[in-house]
Parts: structure tokens; C-alpha cells; sequence
């Protein structure tokens, strides 16, 4: 009777666990699929606390913070942390978990991007992994490798055989039902397109999209649909091509993918094209571009408001403070004033104490600072970087292809579609330079200087002049383009403000000082006004951070004058 109470009781609590175990997996997959976050990278540090984890449950864990790492682009702190967990696991002699963090370093490396660093690590991990049978690692790692080999288009036979080799893993693991079966299937057929083994890559579409049929797999089979159809365009067949490419994207809009849509439109754009069906293919591509434009539009807004929000904040909290700084430091002199003498000797050491943490305090938030405007330089890089590659290229492809069959289409089609290409063309181009022109990557500040003042005064009707004197060399980059942002924002005030209709800038390098000089012909301003607005608090941000300093001499029937003096 005992001995039955005993393992009612085992069982019972072997339950409860089995329960908290499967309510913690739940909490780890809802993670994984929300946004990165530091308050799940605490919770997950607060959950690897508990001692009472299984290994696997606490290698879930640790698999989930960092992806959270990654998400958050916090490539040293996730590097380090993962290091370290190797050096534990080959103490404890883990080899799961060794093999494990050997795979998520890789992965690390792949996102910086360091592919080499990516492949080495991801052939440790096999090297841990195959003879202990760790399946899992082994078919994600032959995997990954494939798809490098893949995207260099080099040794594309390694590629198909690390692709067949994750393949016959699932297989032997009767893993065979996941969408990760079927994407080895399908970059294995891409690898045989890349080949111009045309005829196999065709028989691995067959095979993909009848078990995504079978498998009611919308989005796995809307891809499988677009490549094959793609692979159809190569062998002629243009109107199968147009056929699979309609399905796809009937798929697609059925289940409200808007990327899978988006892709889905230009690949029925191509085929419509290849068939000769250019005023069908030109409606398609204008409903690709809608969807485009939508879409960089909202993804735009958000990014600019959360970089500008973060700096607003930033500024506000810097000046709240040293308002505070400020404010207890005159306290802390009218008190030991009021002492008088007797305490003279202790009151200067605690003020030259409170100056010096002061100090470290503002230098600190100097720092953090500098640090939101070089992370706001990097998004405006990353956004005009894809805006030009991306859809740029895409219009200047289309804008070629009616050129080629303008002999197709009617005039007043041709002329409105070509017309309307090269606005958005223009208005796409616009909108990368104004986020980072190559200019000033690759010339330098001036050159990128009357870049700016051509593009934004001339368009106004606004006549200027420019001048630099003493510069013969390129700057720091911090320095180049903070005097660019600087002179953006002044250029944006007279647009928006001034009613100038004569501008002039000059900028002069003598005794290690850049001196800007800004001045206009337009209604001026108020000054108690000057300080308002984001857009001159980051002038000034921008200034203080070179150690510099900006002085204006306002008149209100004449313009405004604006020196900035920076100490290099």
C-alpha cells in the first residue's frame, strides 16, 4: 500500500512538471515570435536561475535569448555570451551543448555579416555532431553551409551535396512533413537551375508543389509556384510559366502575405512579359508598385519616428539632467557658504568632487548621444541603401522593357507609362539622397555640400553661392557628416520658413577651427522662438557633440546669419 502511495506520488509530480515544463516551451515560442526586446532578454536570464531545468529545456532557453541577441543586433554581447557557454560545456564535457553554441556563433557570423567565420563554425559543429548522431544540428548546419555555397554561386556541387545530405537526414528521421524538408527540396531544385540542370530542378518543383497540395501549405506552395514558374520562363514555356505564376499569386493574396504578394506581382509582371502581353504585365507591375509604395511608406514613417523619438528623448533626459546637476550644485554652494570658514576645506573638496562626477556624468550622456545619431547614420545608410538597390533597379528594369516593346503598345499607354516610372524613379532617388548620399560617402562633405544646395535651392527657385577656402583633404568622418546634417537642417529651415530667395554658405578651414558661415535674405525670425522644435534641438545636439559653437545674428527685415565654429 506504501509502495503504491509512493509512485501515485511520483507520477503526480512527474505531471506537474511535465506541465510547467510544456507552459515554459509555450512562453519560449511566443517570444521567438514577438519583437526583440530587453525585457525578454531579462526574463530569460532570470528563467536560466533555476537550477531545477532540464539540460534540453535550459539549451531551449539559451537557443531563444540568442536569437533575442541577434534580433537586437547585439552581435558582441551575443558572441561573448555564446563563448563563454562553449568553454562551460567543454569543462563539463557537453558535447550537445558545445555542438549547439558552435552552431549559434555561426549563425551570429552569417547576420554581421562574416561568412568564412559562419562556415567554420558551423563545420565545428558537425564535427561534435556526427559522431555523437546530434541529427538535428547536423541537418541545420548541412543546411546553412548549402546555402552559402548557394549564394556565392561557387561550388555548386558542394551545395547540392550538403542539400542532399540534410535531405536524406529527414528522411532517415521521418522528418519529412516539416517546411524544412521542403525547403532543402526547394533550394536543392534552385541549385539545379543555377547548374542548368534544368530537367532535375523541374522534377523537385513537381515534387514540392504535389506535398504542399497535399499538406494545405499556402505559403510554402505560393514559393514553390513562383520558382517553378521562373524555371518555365528559362525552358520557353511562357504561357505554364503564366498560368503558375496567376495561381501563386491568387495564393498569395488569399492568405494577406504581403511580401509573398508583392513578389508574386513582379513575377507575373516578367511572365506576362515574356509572353508578349505587355499592357496586362504593365497593370500588374503598377499594382506591384502600389503595394511597394504602401509599404515603404509605413516602414519609413516608423523607422524616422522611433529614430527621432529616441532622440528627443535622449535630449529631453540629458537636459532634465543637468538641470538637476545644476541645480544641486548651487545648492550644495549657498550651504557650505552659510557654514562660512570653519568647514571652508571640506566644502572645496566636495565641490571639486561633485564638478568631476558631474563631468563623468555629462561626458557619459555625451556618449550616449553620439551613440543615437550614429545608430540613426546607420538606418538612413541601411534605408537608401535598399530603397537604391531595390526598387530603383526594379523601375529602371521595366522603364528598359517598354523602351524594347514600345512598337506593342499605344502611344498614350507607352508615353504615361515610361512618364510615370521616372517620377517615382525621381521621387525614390530623391528620398535615398536625402537619407545618405553617396557623395558624401565617397567625395566628401563639400562635393556632397553643392550636391545638396543644387538639388533643394534650385527646384525652389532660390539662387545661392557657395565657397570653401583652406580645405584640401578629406575630414573625420564623424565631423563630415555632422557639418552635412547641419547644413541639411539650415537648408530645410529656409524652405520651410524663411521665404529667402538668395542663399549663401560659406566654409573655411584655418588654425585646426571649421568655420561655417549661413546666411539668407528671407523675413527672419523670432528669437525666443530659435530653440523650438526637433529640428533645431538636433542642430544644436550636433554642435555641442564637435565641442563646437553656433551664434545667430537675426535681423527681421533682412535674413538671418548663422556662424558655427568647430575646433578640430
Amino acid at each position: 500500500m506504501i509502495k503504491a502511495k509512493f509512485f501515485i506520488i511520483l507520477f503526480l509530480l512527474g505531471k506537474v512538471m511535465f506541465a510547467q515544463n510544456q507552459t515554459l516551451e509555450s512562453r519560449l515560442l511566443e517570444i521567438e515570435s514577438s519583437k526583440a526586446s530587453q525585457l525578454s532578454i531579462k526574463e530569460l536570464n532570470n528563467l536560466l536561475l533555476n537550477p531545477n531545468h532540464t539540460d534540453d529545456l535550459k539549451i531551449k532557453i539559451q537557443t531563444t535569448l540568442v536569437h533575442q541577441y541577434q534580433a537586437l543586433q547585439l552581435w558582441d554581447e551575443c558572441l561573448n555570451y555564446c563563448q563563454d557557454q562553449v568553454k562551460i560545456a567543454h569543462q563539463l564535457k557537453n558535447s550537445f551543448a558545445e555542438a549547439t553554441f558552435y552552431k549559434l556563433i555561426g549563425g551570429t557570423y552569417y547576420y554581421i555579416p562574416k561568412k568564412a567565420n559562419a562556415l567554420a563554425y558551423w563545420k565545428k559543429c558537425i564535427a561534435l555532431a556526427e559522431p555523437n548522431n546530434y541529427h538535428t544540428l547536423l541537418g541545420q548546419c548541412y543546411h546553412n553551409i548549402g546555402v552559402i555555397s548557394l549564394e556565392n554561386n561557387e561550388n555548386l556541387e558542394v551545395a547540392e551535396n550538403y542539400f542532399m545530405k540534410a535531405i536524406e537526414l529527414s528522411k532517415k528521421n521521418n522528418d519529412t512533413l516539416s517546411p524544412t524538408f521542403t525547403l532543402h527540396y526547394r533550394l536543392l531544385a534552385t541549385t539545379y537551375v543555377s547548374e542548368n540542370k534544368l530537367d532535375k530542378a523541374e522534377n523537385f518543383y513537381k515534387l514540392i508543389i504535389a506535398k504542399c497540395r497535399s499538406l494545405k501549405d499556402s505559403s510554402n506552395l505560393a514559393e514553390g509556384l513562383i520558382f517553378y514558374s521562373d524555371l518555365l520562363v528559362k525552358k520557353k514555356e511562357f504561357q505554364n510559366a503564366v498560368n503558375l505564376s496567376k495561381e501563386a499569386l491568387g495564393i498569395s493574396k488569399k492568405i494577406s502575405l504581403v511580401d509573398a504578394e508583392i513578389t508574386a506581382l513582379n513575377t507575373h509582371a516578367r511572365n506576362l512579359n515574356s509572353l508578349g502581353d505587355f499592357e496586362e504585365a504593365f497593370r500588374f507591375q503598377s499594382e506591384e508598385n502600389g503595394l511597394l509604395r504602401k509599404r515603404f511608406d509605413g516602414n519609413l514613417n516608423i523607422k524616422i519616428s522611433e529614430a527621432e523619438a529616441k532622440f528627443k528623448n535622449a535630449e529631453v533626459t540629458y537636459e532634465k539632467e543637468l538641470a538637476i546637476l545644476t541645480a544641486k550644485r548651487k545648492t550644495q554652494n549657498y550651504l557650505f557658504g552659510f557654514l562660512g570658514l570653519l568647514f571652508a576645506s571640506v566644502a572645496i573638496s566636495y565641490f571639486i568632487y561633485q564638478k568631476r562626477n558631474a563631468k563623468q556624468k555629462l561626458i557619459l550622456q555625451k556618449a550616449q548621444l553620439q551613440s543615437l545619431l550614429d545608430g540613426e547614420e546607420k538606418e538612413r545608410s541601411r534605408i537608401a541603401k535598399d530603397l537604391h538597390d531595390g526598387i530603383v533597379q526594379d523601375l529602371t528594369a521595366i522603364k528598359l522593357q517598354l523602351n524594347a516593346n514600345n512598337k506593342d503598345l499605344s502611344s498614350s499607354v507607352l508615353l504615361n507609362a515610361i512618364d510615370s516610372i521616372d517620377k517615382a524613379s525621381v521621387e525614390v532617388r530623391n528620398i535615398a539622397y536625402q537619407m545618405m548620399p553617396t557623395t558624401l560617402i565617397q567625395l566628401g562633405f563639400i562635393p556632397a555640400i553643392e550636391d545638396l544646395l543644387k538639388r533643394v535651392l534650385t527646384p525652389n527657385g532660390i539662387d545661392y553661392e557657395f565657397e570653401n577656402i583652406g580645405i584640401v583633404e578629406r575630414l573625420p568622418k564623424a565631423i563630415e557628416i555632422n557639418i552635412f546634417r547641419i547644413s541639411q537642417e539650415l537648408l530645410n529651415n529656409v524652405i520651410k520658413h524663411s521665404k529667402a530667395s538668395f542663399v549663401s554658405l560659406l566654409i573655411s578651414l584655418k588654425s585646426n577651427k571649421l568655420t561655417l558661415i549661413f546666411e539668407d535674405n528671407g523675413i527672419g525670425f523670432n528669437e525666443t522662438n530659435i530653440t523650438k522644435g526637433i529640428g533645431l534641438n538636433s542642430l544644436y545636439s550636433r554642435v555641442e557633440l564637435l565641442n563646437g559653437e553656433i551664434k545667430f545674428e537675426n535681423n527681421d527685415t533682412s535674413g538671418v546669419t548663422i556662424y558655427v565654429i568647430i575646433p578640430l
